[in-house]
């Protein structure tokens, strides 16, 4: 039954069927332990929606438009289409995840393993909840799985016009998100290994080898030229906020950092199954190496196999971080579950016992990802779309500014000219009276936007007409009413 392709379709087809109930609700509240995953949608897709509503364009508004250009290329058609509709964003980015999986099942990535894959891939809770948010993190995952498939095809067949396609997919994944430029590193390091361990693709390899380097050489010139330099200041600025925000310079503490945040998953509600299944993989790892070295094992899947295990080793780096969201992992999810596949297939002799065991570890993969959709579906909210309905009906529809890391989410439906507001940007002036805003939405003590109001002397309640409160997950946001 696995090894039919109408086993994947069926896969996919109930995936896409299971979204809708939370198509148009809150993140799950186990989802994040930040609050990106509840204001993101609204910050990455700011810019472009001021545009489109408003025709004001401000690149400097907020660094989210020069972190994932493409990004907001793929919702653009759909938005001038359906208009800056909550709902059309997340449906784009969810028919892009079905539309990755059929890519993956018309090419027969794994083979027989596809169908049982995508199976516990696409229900385990962290990427099916994010894969209806519309974030920045799945598309660019899709990007670089569509990259691996035609990789996986031109070694198969010897094209260097599949490379080329698998090097274009892997620029898209960098031009998604730009943090994912480390994608860009994976097939040169893949192929010139096994440049050295397939004497007999030695010319296809060298050539394929070229043409990623020379991919990720005009990447960079790209970036640079047409990215950075147009913008250097803003960007240099950008680059200090966040890399005092996220990076422990403290090489001492080092490994701590990494402890930490391996504790801290490990115990995490979605992602802490992930975390044995990587210890589970580290032994097929090793197993699969010394079958090898010992020559005891023919390798089938090698390409696909040192594909993963660099992609792996390079999501690993993430741990360093001192600010490592869940959506960050989302890629290092799909990769561990995807090694995991590879080696069974490398691993699998032909004796009933593996069948059973393999069979088995699916059980389990998808039976928890089916507990986590049970409990996600009792426990779903809407509190943003309530927000939404609300601030459409009392917001002046012709001239409305709405101000706060809220806005942007929370103000969609109202189609108000959002403004973000964060303490680091020093914007707060400009914010407060060109254009002056209707309404401003805040945190308590401002923990949103780290105190950017009090920062220069601006007490909200005073200069508030009347103040709303209502709650978002575990956030009580403010809503302050500023008379003209």
């Amino acid at each position: 039954m696995w090894s039919n392709k109408w086993f994947s379709y069926i896969v996919i087809l109930v995936f896409f069927v299971a979204q809708f109930p939370f198509i148009d609700a809150d993140a799950d509240m186990h989802l994040s332990h930040s609050r990106g995953a509840w204001t993101d949608e609204g910050l990455y897709t700011l810019q472009i929606r001021n545009w489109l509503n408003t025709s004001i364009w401000n690149m400097s508004e907020t660094d989210a438009f020069l972190r994932a250009p493409f990004f907001n290329a793929i919702l653009l058609p759909c938005f001038w289409i359906f208009g800056t509709s909550w709902l059309a964003a997340r449906f784009t980015i969810l028919l892009l995840v079905v539309v990755t999986c059929l890519t993956v099942t018309q090419h027969r990535l794994l083979e027989k393993l596809t169908g049982p894959l995508l199976l516990c891939l696409l229900f385990n809770p962290v990427v099916f909840h994010y894969s209806h948010l519309a974030m920045t993190e799945i598309p660019a995952t899709c990007f670089l799985l569509m990259g691996l498939t035609f990789f996986h095809k031109s070694i198969q067949k010897q094209k260097l016009s599949s490379a080329l396609v698998a090097n274009a997919f892997l620029v898209m994944a960098v031009f998604t998100k730009i943090s994912f430029v480390y994608v860009m590193g994976i097939l040169p390091v893949v192929c010139s290994i096994l440049y050295f361990t397939l004497p007999q693709q030695r010319s296809f390899l060298k050539n394929m080898c070229m043409l990623s380097i020379a991919a990720g050489f005009l990447t960079a010139l790209l970036f640079y030229f047409a990215w950075y330099l147009p913008h250097q200041t803003f960007l240099n600025k950008i680059f200090t906020i966040q890399s005092e925000l996220k990076f422990d310079n403290n090489l001492h503490d080092l490994w701590q950092r990494i402890t930490m945040s391996h504790q801290v998953f490990k115990q995490d509600t979605f992602i802490g199954y992930n975390v044995y299944l990587f210890y589970v993989n580290v032994v097929l790892t090793a197993v699969w190496l010394v079958l090898m070295i010992k020559r005891k094992l023919t390798p089938h899947n090698l390409p696909l196999v040192l594909f993963c295990l660099v992609w792996l080793a390079f999501e690993l780096l993430k741990l360093v971080n001192v600010y490592l969201p869940s959506r960050y992992l989302i890629s290092t999810i799909v990769v561990n579950m995807l090694l995991f596949g590879v080696l069974c297939k490398e691993l699998q002799p032909v004796n009933q016992l593996h069948r059973l065991t393999f069979a088995g570890s699916i059980v389990v993969l998808f039976g928890i990802g089916v507990y986590h959709y049970i409990r996600s579906f009792s426990e779903r909210s809407f509190q943003i779309k309530t927000a939404n309905e609300y601030f459409a009906q009392t917001l002046n529809k012709n001239n409305a500014t709405v101000v706060g890391n809220w806005a942007s989410v929370c103000c969609w439906k109202s189609r108000a000219y959002s403004r973000y507001c964060v303490n680091n940007y020093g914007n707060q002036q400009e914010l407060l009276h060109h254009p002056k805003p209707q309404l401003i939405l805040s945190e308590a003590e401002e923990e949103d936007s780290e105190g950017a109001f009090k920062s220069v002397g601006y007490d909200l309640k005073t200069h508030a007409d009347s103040v709303i409160t209502f709650k978002i997950a575990n956030w009580q946001i403010y809503g302050y009413w500023i008379s003209h």
